[in-house]
């Protein structure tokens, strides 16, 4: 049995191994950490959170001016 966790970037879901850190995680997805604020369950995470089977986490884009 594979234990899943979702990514929700805009409209777009990805599936990705469950016991991984976000950051490997979205090094899988080439999605740059700096781009990009990491939600679970209404809370921001850090890029060495330990994603968990069955749950979602939400990226928010972050836009910087210059």
């Amino acid at each position: 049995m594979k234990y899943k966790t979702t990514i929700v970037l805009r409209d777009k879901k990805y599936e990705v191994k469950a016991g991984s850190t976000l950051l490997s995680a979205l090094k899988k997805l080439e999605i740059l950490p700096e781009s990009v604020i990491c939600v679970r369950g209404g809370e921001l995470i850090t890029e060495d959170s330990i994603l968990k089977d069955g749950e979602t986490i939400k990226l928010v884009s972050v836009i910087s001016g210059g």
